[in-house]
């Protein structure tokens, strides 16, 4: 009886070591996975968070205020690049562009800009990445760049493009202060930006120029969608005419209006040379 009674005992510790001997077994194993797999996911987050704060992101553009160069209503989805305004700041192109404003009103200069807007349907490839090299990677903030930045006055963040660099005397097409004479110099540090669609813009005309630190990034290109069309309006017989849009949002002037009954009010840079 004594003996069987042992036996009994034994058979009944067997199960609960087995037991005991699985579960040891799957948590070293869970434990080994865990510090295989774990280093990696934050390798990945870690990466992750790096290219979106201090590389590329991907920011939602709405509202008419970019028009022609962002549709509204498009539900467009922009490239922004965030590492060449921290690496090269502000840069003055005084020199260099080509074409900026002058001491003449934007009227006066619509046939270069017309031209220049059309020159950019014939871009090739190469001087496509060229364009990218030179404005997003050897280059800091210029006059004509499309950026997004927090906006001056609430929590909110706004597409526009750079129109004066600090040091630079603005003159205001649609009104300003008479004592001044419709100028307004930048302030250092500062810039002023406005809308391409300036009938529709609340820019710098409203709430002045802007400190440089609110800037999140420059504008690349268009990735959503990859086909977006503007209006040209109506022509006599009724029928309306669209255009294709370019996904590229390079460096340079503003756009003119599209249709050509649309008024425009966009300040420009003063200088000494004439048209």
């Amino acid at each position: 009886i004594i003996h069987h009674h042992l036996f009994s005992s034994k058979s009944a510790q067997t199960p609960v070591t087995n037991n005991y001997s699985t579960i040891k077994q799957q948590v070293h194993s869970l434990f080994q996975s865990v510090t295989l797999f774990l280093p990696r996911v934050v390798a990945f987050c870690g990466t992750i968070h790096v290219t979106t704060e201090y590389g590329f992101n991907t920011v939602s553009c709405e509202g008419p205020s970019m028009e022609p160069t962002i549709i509204d209503g498009s539900f467009t989805c922009v490239l922004i690049d965030k590492f060449s305004h921290r690496i090269f700041g502000l840069e003055n192109n005084n020199d260099d562009d080509e074409h900026d404003s002058h001491d003449c009103s934007p009227t006066e200069c619509c046939s270069d800009e017309q031209e220049f807007s059309n020159n950019d349907d014939n871009t090739t490839w190469l001087s496509l990445l060229k364009g990218v090299w030179e404005q997003h990677f050897a280059s800091g903030l210029q006059r004509g760049d499309v950026i997004i930045l927090h906006h001056p006055s609430k929590e909110a963040t706004i597409c526009k493009r750079i129109i004066g660099m600090p040091g630079d005397t603005i003159i205001r097409t649609d009104g300003g202060s008479r004592e001044s004479n419709h100028r307004v110099k930048v302030s250092p540090g500062h810039l002023w930006i406005e809308g391409d669609n300036t009938l529709q813009s609340h820019d710098s005309r409203a709430y002045g120029d802007v400190p440089a630190s609110l800037i999140i990034g420059k504008v690349v290109c268009r990735l959503w969608p990859l086909k977006d069309y503007a209006s040209l309006g109506l022509d006599a017989n009724g029928m309306e005419h669209w255009q294709r849009v370019r996904g590229r949002i390079g460096r340079g002037e503003r756009p003119l209006p599209l249709k050509r009954n649309d008024g425009f009010e966009g300040s420009h840079v003063l200088k000494e040379r004439n048209c």
